[in-house]
């Protein structure tokens, strides 16, 4: 008789450490299920054209100030997550394979001289292929199943941009706060720089030139990079294509 009662409070002493063992366990399946989860991250649209958001400064006579509104190319990424977790943009990396100013011949552009400020600047005198990458800290989330968008503006650095327009053929590369990436490009971009007589106007541009001839260069240059494979080009950068060909 003792040894039965013994048996049987054994077995009920057991069964709270074995719900408890359950239990642990189911947390941390659930754990290990949840980290499992990952977003995975692919374009659903891209363009790139002019943002007029840009803050920049004017110089002028010796002095300078701040100011806002300025118009510089961007590119606008929708991105679609089909990921069973959360996608995180940490880091966006630009591919620069082209990038070089554009001769206005001979054109000025007047007393002062405006110069925006990008999201990544490019500098003007280093050699391409090279990279550059955001430098403020990014942290886009786009969650499991949605959509949604961002803007990047790209364009030459401030501190060495001048009136003439500048031209840049770019890759963006999308770094993922899981390790992976995304290449999106490669994009055209235009900057339009401060040339009184060679600007963008509307859906075209304004060019103003003594001699037509003297273009011929320029219009080849905008004309080879739109042969180029797969290439996206911003709205402008197909305008000022299309506002050359009569100097090609």
């Amino acid at each position: 008789m003792i040894s039965v009662v013994s048996l049987g409070l054994s077995v009920v002493a057991l069964i709270p450490a074995f719900d408890s063992a359950r239990s642990g366990q189911s947390q941390a399946d659930t754990a290990k299920s949840e980290s499992d989860r990952r977003g995975l991250l692919e374009v659903a649209a891209v363009s790139a054209k002019f943002t007029d958001k840009l803050k920049g400064v004017e110089k002028s006579s010796g002095s300078e100030r701040d100011i806002t509104g300025l118009s510089g190319p961007a590119v606008d990424i929708a991105l679609r997550n089909r990921g069973s977790g959360s996608a995180t943009i940490t880091k966006v990396t630009v591919n620069v394979s082209r990038s070089e100013t554009l001769d206005t011949c001979g054109a000025t552009g007047g007393e002062y001289g405006v110069t925006a400020h990008y999201s990544v600047e490019i500098p003007i005198g280093k050699r391409p292929p090279f990279t550059v990458s955001t430098t403020e800290d990014v942290r886009f989330e786009v969650k499991s199943g949605e959509n949604d968008r961002f803007s990047l503006a790209i364009g030459p650095d401030s501190s060495e941009a001048g009136t003439s327009p500048w031209i840049g053929v770019v890759t963006l590369r999308l770094h993922d706060l899981d390790g992976s990436d995304l290449d999106i490009g490669p994009m055209a971009l235009v900057s339009s720089g401060g040339d009184e007589n060679f600007y963008p106007n509307g859906s075209s541009w304004k060019i103003k030139v003594k001699s037509s001839s003297c273009l011929r260069n320029t219009a080849q240059t905008v004309s080879e990079v739109l042969k180029l494979p797969g290439i996206t080009a911003s709205k402008e950068f197909a305008a000022l294509d299309r506002a050359l060909r009569p100097y090609r």
